[in-house]
C-alpha cells in the first residue's frame, strides 16, 4: 500500500465516523477499475470507462463524496454539546481582505461561566460580518450585538438541549441525503439524454452503478448521524 493509502487507512482506523467513500478512495489507489463491470459479492464493480459518453461517473462520485464530507465537517464543527475554549478564536470573518480569524479582529473575553464578550472596537466596520460568522460557526450559538460589542451566551446543557441538537443534526443529515439524490437525478437524466447508439445492457449497468453509488453514500450519512446522535446524548 502506498503512503497516501496508508495515511487514509490510518485516518479511518482512528475515526469512529468512518465512511464508505474513504474506503473506496483507498481501494482506488492500488486497484484497477478497467475492464468490464461484473458482479462481485452481490455488488457491481464500478467501471467509469463504460460510463464514458453517457455520464461523467467520477464527477458523480466526487459530488456525492462532497455532500458526505460537508455533513461530516458540520457535525465536527457545528453540532457540539459543549463550547470549546478556542472555538471563537477560529471563527473566520469575511472582510475586504478575505477571511480573517476573529481573534485578529477583536478581543475575546470569557465572563464567568456562561458568556463570552467580544470587543469589536478594533474593527468596528466588520462587526456585522463577525456576528454572522459566529452564528454560522455553530448551530447552538445565539450572539447579540450592542454597538461594538458582541455577547455570546453559552447554552446550558440539559437533556432537552441535547435532544434539540440531535433534531437539528438529523435535519442536516436529511439535507445531505437530498443533495446526494439530486446528484443521482441529474446523472440519470444525463444517461437518458446520451443513450442514443449505446447497448441497452450498458445503459442499464451504468444506471445500476449510479444507484449503487447513491445507496453507498446515503448509507454513509446514516453512519454519521448514528455516531453523532450517540455522542450528543452521551451524559
Amino acid at each position: 500500500m502506498n503512503s497516501v493509502a496508508f495515511r487514509l487507512y490510518n485516518s479511518i482506523a482512528v475515526n469512529t465516523t468512518r465512511t464508505t467513500f474513504l474506503r473506496h478512495t483507498i481501494s482506488r489507489l492500488y486497484s484497477s477499475k478497467k475492464g468490464k463491470s461484473r458482479k462481485k459479492g452481490g455488488n457491481i464493480v464500478y467501471d467509469p470507462e463504460m460510463a464514458d459518453g453517457l455520464v461523467d461517473f467520477e464527477k458523480i462520485r466526487a459530488n456525492m463524496e462532497s455532500a458526505v464530507m460537508k455533513l461530516q465537517q458540520d457535525f465536527t464543527t457545528k453540532y457540539n454539546v459543549e463550547m470549546k475554549s478556542d472555538s471563537l478564536d477560529k471563527v473566520r470573518v469575511s472582510t475586504i481582505e478575505g477571511k480573517v480569524p476573529l481573534s485578529e479582529l477583536a478581543v475575546i473575553n470569557r465572563k464567568q461561566d456562561n458568556m463570552y464578550v467580544i470587543d469589536m472596537s478594533l474593527s468596528p466596520d466588520v462587526t456585522k460580518a463577525a456576528l454572522q460568522a459566529i452564528k454560522e460557526s455553530s448551530i447552538n450559538l445565539e450572539p447579540v450585538v450592542a454597538g461594538d460589542c458582541i455577547t455570546v451566551p453559552i447554552p446550558k446543557v440539559t437533556q432537552e438541549y441535547r435532544q434539540n441538537l440531535v433534531k437539528s443534526a438529523k435535519q442536516a443529515c436529511e439535507q445531505s441525503k437530498q443533495n446526494i439524490r439530486k446528484v443521482r437525478q441529474k446523472a440519470m437524466s444525463d444517461i437518458r439524454k446520451n443513450k442514443k447508439g449505446r447497448a441497452e445492457d450498458d445503459i442499464k449497468l451504468v444506471e445500476k452503478m449510479v444507484q449503487q453509488l447513491t445507496d453507498e453514500h446515503t448509507s454513509d450519512t446514516d453512519l454519521l448521524i448514528e455516531a453523532k446522535t450517540k455522542e450528543l446524548l452521551r451524559k
